[in-house]
């Protein structure tokens, strides 16, 4: 099982329950994912290589990340694989290198089946190549949990900040707010930033009583919280963009049902909007 997520640990308990050996690798496994897995009766590796030389069946559950997962199955790994390996994608068609499978095929180097929902140009038609209808999502209750699933994220977002289940934004979940305000910041992925930030905040007597960061790729996201309200937010807002000129927005949490700092309980400045 190649990605232990919410999907994948769920598949790895599948095949135990089937009397399956499970091995699985994972090279970005979070803490509470760590958690929810079966600890000693599963076996985990250290590699991608080295998970494809023990697997007999070969099952892909991560998110498709251009700079990290893209053709994450291709001609490289192939040769690793016993040649009689089946593999199935569920995740997303750019995962898998689809002419360094057909290439595969034609060599006779492997000789599995490559079972995915995803039309492939390289391999549809092949007699090796099934593919199902992706319809994972269109049930009842996948439709159901979605929209519950979305209207808690933004629900968490406008009220805490947090930030959850993004592919191509940092994820960033905070607890409870400590303090009396707190500031989000969108910013570039850049050295200083978080230190512009917290020096001009500390040069206006404004004691940080919290402060978290994630990042992805070049974007960058922080929550500071703040032991008091600031007298002036936007004015507040309006001068850390002027000393730290990466700032992409900003976005202050007040009161929840006050309208102190923008209504309900928000108070945003975007570069781009605010400089026309």
């Amino acid at each position: 099982v190649v990605g232990l997520g919410q999907v994948g640990a769920r598949v790895v308990e599948a095949g135990l329950a089937l009397g399956m050996h499970v091995v699985g690798y994972d090279p970005a496994l979070t803490l509470d994912a760590a958690l929810r897995l079966p600890g000693s009766r599963m076996e985990r590796t250290g590699s991608l290589q080295d998970l494809l030389r023990l697997s007999d069946y070969v099952t892909l559950h991560v998110p498709y990340i251009p700079d990290l997962t893209h053709h994450l199955i291709n001609e490289e790994v192939l040769p690793l694989c016993k040649p009689g390996m089946h593999l199935l994608n569920f995740a997303r068609d750019e995962i898998v290198d689809g002419a360094a499978i057909k290439s595969a095929w034609d060599s006779g180097s492997w000789c599995g089946k490559y079972v995915a929902d995803f039309a492939n140009k390289e391999l549809n038609g092949h007699p090796k190549f099934l593919c199902l209808p992706h319809l994972g999502a269109s049930t009842a209750e996948a439709e159901e949990n979605s929209a519950a699933m979305a209207a808690d994220t933004m629900r968490l977002f406008l009220e805490t900040g947090s930030i959850r289940h993004s592919v191509n934004f940092p994820n960033l979940q905070p607890q409870a707010r400590e303090g009396d305000a707190r500031l989000c910041v969108v910013h570039k992925n850049e050295p200083g930033v978080l230190g512009e930030l917290t020096g001009y905040l500390g040069s206006q007597k404004i004691n940080i009583a919290q402060q978290l960061n994630s990042s992805v790729g070049k974007i960058a996201y922080t929550i500071i919280d703040m032991q008091d309200c600031p007298p002036d937010p936007a004015g507040l807002q309006e001068a850390l963009v002027g000393v730290c000129p990466e700032i992409i927005s900003l976005r202050f949490l007040g009161r929840l049902h006050e309208n102190e700092m923008g209504q309900p309980g928000t108070f945003f400045y975007v570069r781009w909007a605010n400089s026309k």
